[in-house]
């Protein structure tokens, strides 16, 4: 049957009923409560609700339809949420779970009290393959722990509400382990010593948490190796100690809160971590107190160019915000945040006094200045060598190069000066200056404006058009920025 509007979702008696909206009398879907399995799915960001029964004569009869377009008969309007109508089903539904597709065997099981979940062995409760389980309540395990299979997901209705503790569970043993790809939603684990044990060396794991919270955890636990880790809209309340070792793609948060708890670190980026793409905050509070570390980088852990990502975020507490890493290390993209100092690609070299002089050889050709130079103490991104700046940042961008320098080359010699990119002068830089009769020093300033990618240097050239004479360049400043 085609549709043009919303369907309305009714209990009548002991029957389950799906109606057109526009026309109460227009039932598309009645059965018995006892007899109708329902499951959500998500397909290309769209909530979709399926409802199936088999009637009497052994039909099978099925229904799938987009969450907006149910409407509920007890408002007569639209259900506020997926959780809100999920919770309408699983009340009034025979079973809280289909098995959808021949194959495979998807379940949907709501968890409102421990029972609920499988039943422990040595206190390990190992969940279901393909199974999602979702949490309606706080669920206390009683000194269990959790271990997950391939596809199992976790959902709650609300980090408000939807809780996993294990009073009883001893220290250092996690609350939930895994070495499967795990999709978390609106979950809180909370009250143990150890949260997490996510090994990701025998499968490939991704992990995708959204609205996920661990409350009273001083270790949040270890993550050990897995594709990508991606955290959204979840907090760290009096809690600290997530571990990253292993090879990890990426390492997400954003739009979060991370409140570490007493003397403890809340991002450990262990000796044995290998980030091969990036390590990335944006958009979040990270408090750590005196006493507490923010993020702590160990020196033998392999962070890419610019691979850790600070971008708007809020650090207080007056703890340590950040240990192993500063805003000049060429690992830092620091930008827009508050309570550290912010990276930023530049370079200063200098030298005063120098005596060297750059041999020239025939009128008119360039050379590079000579003479030792010192790099300036706020350089970052940059390494400088001898009258060269080359950029080590990963973000190419356009730089404004200016240098300022001192010339002596005889008398009344004209002197051409250049800005070089990787040996090749930028002629829209060039100047020239014509040195004193007395001797004197002549000062000129050149300056142009340039893209910069990995490995590009900077340099100085000068050329005497006029004679061969050497050129001395006695004072010389460049600055990048």
């Amino acid at each position: 049957m085609s549709l043009t509007g919303n369907l309305t979702v009714k209990i009548q008696g002991n029957f389950f009923v799906l109606f057109e909206t526009a026309s109460p009398n227009s039932e598309v879907f009645r059965t018995s409560r006892a007899s109708c399995n329902f499951k959500y799915t998500q397909e290309g960001g769209v909530d979709y609700f399926e409802f199936k029964a088999l009637t009497q004569a052994s039909e099978i009869l099925s229904r799938k339809e987009n969450f907006t377009n149910l409407i509920d008969d007890r408002t007569g309007s639209a259900f506020s949420s997926v959780g809100e109508l999920i919770e309408f089903l699983s009340l009034n539904l025979g079973s809280s779970f289909i098995d959808v597709y021949s194959g495979t065997s998807n379940k949907f099981i709501f968890v409102n009290k421990l029972s609920d979940l499988p039943t422990a062995v040595s206190n390990v409760i190992t969940l279901e393959a393909n199974t999602t389980y979702y949490f309606t309540t706080t669920i206390d395990l009683q000194g269990d722990r959790l271990v997950g299979s391939e596809n199992t997901v976790l959902l709650g209705a609300s980090s408000e509400n939807s809780r996993i503790t294990s009073t009883g569970l001893s220290a250092g043993v996690a609350l939930f382990t895994t070495e499967w790809t795990t999709p978390i939603r609106h979950l809180v684990f909370q009250d143990v010593d150890t949260a997490l044990n996510i090994d990701g060396n025998t499968n490939t794991v991704a992990l995708d948490w959204t609205g996920v919270n661990f409350l009273n955890v001083p270790n949040v636990g270890t993550i050990n190796t897995c594709d990508n880790f991606i955290f959204t809209k979840g907090a760290f309340l009096n809690s600290a100690g997530l571990a990253l070792t292993g090879t990890i793609g990426t390492v997400a948060f954003n739009n979060s809160l991370f409140n570490s708890d007493s003397a403890n670190t809340i991002f450990d980026l262990q000796a044995g971590l290998t980030i091969t793409r990036r390590f990335r905050i944006i958009y979040s509070s990270i408090i750590a107190l005196s006493g507490e570390t923010a993020i702590s980088l160990n020196a033998s852990a392999t962070i890419p160019t610019q691979g850790i990502i600070l971008d708007t975020c809020n650090f207080a507490g007056g703890g340590t915000y950040l240990s192993g890493i500063t805003f000049q290390d060429n690992e830092a993209l620091f930008v827009n945040n508050v309570g550290i100092t912010n990276s930023r690609e530049v370079s200063q070299y200098y030298m005063n006094g120098n005596t060297t002089a750059t041999t020239v050889s025939a009128i008119g050709a360039t050379y590079k200045v000579s003479g030792t130079t010192t790099s300036g103490t706020f350089t970052s991104k940059f390494t400088n060598t001898d009258n060269r700046a080359t950029y080590a940042g990963n973000v190419s961008k356009i730089f404004k190069v200016v240098a300022t320098l001192s010339v002596e080359s005889g008398n009344n010699n004209v002197i051409g000066v250049y800005i070089a990119k990787n040996g090749t002068l930028l002629t829209d830089s060039e100047v020239y200056i014509t040195t004193n009769a007395g001797g004197r020093a002549e000062a000129c300033t050149v300056q142009t404006l340039t893209t910069l990618g990995t490995n590009d240097y900077i340099e100085i050239f000068v050329e005497n058009d006029t004679a061969v004479t050497d050129i001395t360049v006695t004072d010389l400043n460049v600055i990048i920025d």
